[in-house]
């Protein structure tokens, strides 16, 4: 059984997410609730949970104030923030791959959250994670991007990544060092995040990074050569779009 709390200002909001874990996920116990930060933080410290449901605007603080007043060695749970629209934090999480659920709580959405975060308890490697977000949180501008595969986590410099290349559902980042890693979300996602960092989408499955672009090759319909010597095709749709990026970065 995997020990779960929720901590939530919201009682209708507590009241609907234990209803949905209680009868929908399998393996769950309700092992307490709290209600803000000082009421989380005492029951994270008593049942030391496997997964921490935990909503940001609460009335002492956020859940990022509760996250830091815990100790490296308390936040070895798997976390799953529950919140309403806020642009600032589902940024973060992002950012951060940290698992995140809308208000008011859907099952599906529920559901999936609690299966990811029940194949990824791992003590050591959750602390990393919410210690990368805390430090994501406090800095303006992120520059760092969390990317979670099946075995392992990554912590890349975003102006390290080259390019980003489709496989179906999954995204493949090429890193500057020759490393690939596959994630499996995809490429939209990563489009969304990263477009403000000079990256740009050629193509249905291609998304570069414009300072690793060594030339543009208007023959073969046109394709971008890489610093890493790949050839990324220009669809005849993005064509005006990435010329004209590539013109703007010249002039910075």
């Amino acid at each position: 059984m995997y020990k779960t709390v929720v901590i939530d200002d919201e009682e209708n909001a507590r009241k609907v997410s234990i209803n949905i874990l209680e009868n929908f996920c399998n393996d769950i116990v309700i092992s307490g609730t709290g209600y803000d930060v000082k009421s989380g933080i005492q029951i994270i410290r008593s049942a030391k949970p496997d997964i921490v449901f935990l909503d940001i605007e609460m009335p002492d603080g956020t859940g990022f104030n509760l996250l830091e007043q815990l100790s490296k060695s308390e936040r070895s749970f798997s976390l799953i923030f529950a919140t309403g629209h806020n642009d600032f934090a589902l940024k973060a999480f992002k950012y951060n791959a940290v698992d995140y659920i809308l208000k008011p709580a859907d099952i599906q959405d529920v559901i999936l959250a609690i299966e990811k975060a029940k194949k990824q308890i791992n003590p050591q490697i959750n602390g990393m994670l919410i210690q990368q977000l805390l430090s994501s949180v406090k800095e303006k501008e992120t520059k760092k991007l969390v990317l979670k595969t099946s075995d392992d986590i990554y912590i890349v410099n975003i102006e390290d990544i080259v390019r980003c290349q489709a496989e179906g559902g999954y995204t493949t980042f090429f890193i500057k060092d020759g490393k690939k890693i596959l994630i499996s979300r995809n490429l939209k996602e990563y489009e969304a995040i990263l477009k403000s960092f000079y990256f740009i989408r050629t193509h249905n499955s291609h998304l570069v990074n414009l300072n690793f672009v060594e030339k543009y090759r208007k023959t073969e319909g046109g394709c971008l050569i890489m610093k890493d010597k790949s050839q990324i095709p220009v669809s005849v749709r993005k064509k005006e779009a990435v010329l004209q990026k590539l013109k703007n970065l010249s002039k910075t």
